[in-house]
């Protein structure tokens, strides 16, 4: 059994991360020419899971595959049992165990998760970690590794080795931090009396502030945090026999947002890693999410628009038309943007955006002789994060149903807090009690007048405005991907 670890005294908070998901994982492993397990029949295992935050909507939504969660929190521990328990959960075990103890299954496992450890662990467990994956790895598995980079992280470094100075010889949690906010108050003031520091440290220093305790405590105030250079990680990754295979936000890698001066510049180096690297450089990268694989598997690195035939997209696309010149812009999430003229484009990428949340099946979005162009096209939005590509796109409603459904889990989550986790692994914010109340019964029991009825008494408004309030929720929740398809 595992020490007693800083992470009991501060909880961290349980929360999913898509960009972890099998889903997302499979998929790009299968762009760049690997034959990844499938999401519905695979094995994965998270080290640091932490409260089960991550991995138990991955378990409760991928019944036919199986999950292992292993983390030093004696607390997390038996909280993600607790929350997996009272949903009947029966395809995750949590265990308390070090990433330095653990041997992994017998037959391995698909994929291996390690979001938030790489970075904030000592030098013997990152060792630990990357010998962890090449074991236990299936031959096409894939292993997801977050961490702090250069150069982009010298700045948060720096501010780290200050307030390390500052908060010496205090043990308390609470002590620690509370001493660490009010040296960065004055790293903020003094970035506004001197133009110098108001360039650098002083930013920094407020976004700092701004973290949740669990996030600054174990983030900011941790006794291990390495940034790495992306280069040495891969380096790191080679000496056992993994090699990069991509990052987890493919629009991470593509260098057309740059100038054009800079893209000319990169383009001369035909060493992909290096080109990365290089990218790291000129964008100041402070953050990745690396996938790694098998060493000796072959890797195509220029992904191929035919691969795209076999997969589903999605996207939350609006449009916008030019009458006089026929062509169309297209808006996504984070200000991704694409203006075209292509008829058969425009017709997809309308389909995509009117069927969101739900996803599409890329084969059925143009006729044979078509589909090229289609693939082609999708390619270019998926690498600006224009639209979202999936080997196995989660089942969700466009519409509220009849009677409208959520996940047994995500009807828990809004008892407990503010955020529940939606059906494409994301997280939804219910800032009110209304919204909390709302999602705790849609248990699929109830047509919209049972719902109204329910909510009434506690509403304080009368019944139009209430109806009225009802269908713009139900509108949000589906939008965001949390409403499940009529089980009739």
């Amino acid at each position: 059994m595992a020490d007693a670890s800083p992470y009991d005294a501060v909880l961290y908070p349980a929360r999913a991360f898509v960009q972890t998901h099998p889903d997302r994982l499979a998929t790009l492993a299968t762009l760049f020419g690997l034959a990844p397990a499938p999401p519905s029949d695979c094995r994965v295992l998270e080290l640091g899971c932490g409260a089960g935050g991550n991995l138990l909507p991955m378990a409760a939504g991928l019944p036919g595959s199986t999950f292992v969660g292993i983390d030093t929190s004696r607390r997390a521990i038996e909280r993600a049992r607790a929350l997996t328990d009272s949903l009947g959960v029966g395809n995750v075990a949590f265990e308390d165990a070090s990433i330095e103890d653990y041997e992994p299954p017998a037959g391995g496992v698909d994929y291996v998760i390690a979001h938030g450890v790489y970075s904030w662990v000592p030098e013997h467990v990152r060792e630990r970690l990357l010998a962890l994956c090449a074991a236990a790895l299936s031959p096409h598995g894939v292993a997801y590794v977050s961490y702090n980079a250069l150069p982009g992280g010298h700045p948060r470094q720096a501010l780290r080795e200050m307030l390390a100075y500052h908060v010496e010889g205090m043990q308390a949690p609470g002590e620690q931090m509370a001493a660490a906010r009010g040296f960065l108050r004055l790293l903020s003031a003094a970035g506004e009396a001197d133009d110098e520091l108001a360039k650098t440290l002083g930013p920094e220093a407020r976004k700092l502030s701004e973290h949740v305790d669990a996030l600054f405590f174990h983030d900011t105030l941790s006794e291990h945090n390495r940034p790495l250079y992306f280069h040495e990680f891969v380096a790191d990754a080679a000496a056992h026999d993994l090699q990069f295979l991509s990052e987890a936000q493919f629009s991470e890698m593509q260098v057309d947002a740059l100038p054009e001066q800079l893209r000319e510049a990169l383009g001369t180096i035909s060493d992909p890693l290096r080109r990365e690297q290089y990218l790291d450089f000129l964008k100041e990268r402070m953050f990745r999410q690396s996938l790694l694989c098998h060493a000796g598997l072959p890797l195509d690195r220029t992904p191929r628009p035919g691969r795209l035939a076999s997969l589903a997209v999605s996207g939350p696309l609006r449009w916008s038309s030019d009458e006089d010149s026929g062509r169309v812009a297209f808006a996504g999430a984070g200000g991704a943007h694409l203006t075209t003229g292509h008829p058969l484009v425009i017709g997809a990428l309308k389909a995509i955006g009117d069927a969101w949340p739900a996803a599409l099946s890329i084969a059925q979005l143009a006729p044979a002789d078509e589909l090229a162009t289609i693939c082609a096209a999708l390619l270019r939005c998926y690498a600006a994060n224009l639209v979202y590509l999936h080997v196995h796109p989660p089942a969700v409603s466009a519409v509220a149903p009849a009677r409208p459904r959520v996940s047994a889990l995500a009807r828990l989550e809004a008892t407990q807090g503010e955020l529940v986790t939606t059906l494409r692994h994301t997280g939804l914010r219910l800032d009110d009690a209304f919204g909390r109340r709302l999602v705790t019964l849609l248990d699929g029991t109830r047509d919209r007048a049972a719902v109204l009825a329910e909510l009434a008494p506690d509403a304080g408004m009368g019944r139009d405005e209430l109806s009225d309030a009802l269908g713009h929720r139900l509108e949000r929740l589906a939008r965001a991907g949390l409403l499940l398809p009529d089980s009739e």
